[in-house]
């Protein structure tokens, strides 16, 4: 018993010694208003849309997603930021209830977005040794939905699955949760979870009904119901292909790591907070 609570008291010792060293390096996660952030990530995507389901856990297709920004620490708790970032999405109907209809996409899109990041607590609240913080904004993504078909590529919008042409270049608003994980002088490791709602519906290529397929070309028409592939009978014009009721999202989990310009004004702050 003894013997316990010697072990007892060393990892307490221990702990203590390791967040009051944590508490220390936290300050370094603290900006002068005014400073100049760059910022870099390594992600992976998931695609949320008509071509998968949502708790399909055993079929995830995964994607990655690569950005850089800037940022300008505003005031102690508001930061403004804006990123261009390039993500991979995938989907596919196999693996799913909707497996007979055969559909299935890719895409390599860019994208831009400016907004802010808001910290969750003051950074002089003492009872928090890290600070997370909250992340909204709004930008422009570029579309480019492709598939395979008997061995070849083909870009889907051009093509009018559909029978529409849709807008490739649609709106986008993003909005998720970061939290730094470790600390320098100079750079900075964040961790960030983010959702990003298009404003459209054919980020997969996939929306409505199936059309008319008798004024398409054949290309077209095949990778616009691809049900023959299967050997099972094409839809009838008007069915059912998609779900336009709800607009199509893909969440990132990335690392970002982060440098924070360094200036004499930067310097003196983060002497004076240290005391």
């Amino acid at each position: 018993m003894r013997y316990f609570r010697i072990q007892l008291l060393m990892a307490i010792a221990i702990c203590l010694s390791f967040l009051k060293t944590f508490a220390q390096r936290s300050e370094y996660w603290r900006e002068r208003p005014g400073s100049w952030l760059l910022n870099t990530g390594v992600g992976t995507t998931r695609y949320l849309g008509d071509l998968n389901e949502r708790g399909n856990l055993g079929h995830l297709r995964l994607g990655v997603s690569v950005g850089v920004a800037a940022a300008y620490r505003f005031s102690n708790r508001l930061t403004f930021r804006a990123e261009t970032q390039l993500y991979f999405l995938r989907g596919s109907q196999a693996d799913t209830y909707l497996s007979y209809n055969n559909l299935s996409f890719r895409s390599l899109n860019p994208e831009v977005w400016a907004g802010v990041q808001f910290d969750f607590w003051h950074p002089e609240d003492k009872n928090h040794i890290i600070v997370p913080y909250a992340i909204a904004g709004f930008g422009l993504t570029y579309l480019t939905p492709k598939t395979t078909y008997k061995g070849q590529t083909y870009s889907l919008a051009p093509l009018r699955t559909e029978g529409v042409t849709y807008n490739r270049l649609p709106l986008i608003l993003r909005y998720g949760i970061g939290v730094p994980i470790l600390a320098g002088e100079r750079f900075k490791w964040h961790l960030e979870g983010i959702y990003t709602h298009v404003m459209s519906d054919y980020l997969d290529d996939v929306s409505t009904v199936y059309p008319d397929r008798s004024t398409m070309l054949p290309i077209a028409a095949a990778l616009s119901d691809r049900r023959s592939e299967l050997g099972l009978p094409l839809n009838a014009a008007g069915a059912k292909r998609g779900n336009s009721t709800k607009r199509d999202g893909y969440f990132i989990l990335s690392g970002r790591l982060i440098w924070v310009i360094s200036t004499a004004r930067q310097q003196h702050y983060r002497r004076s907070i240290r005391g």
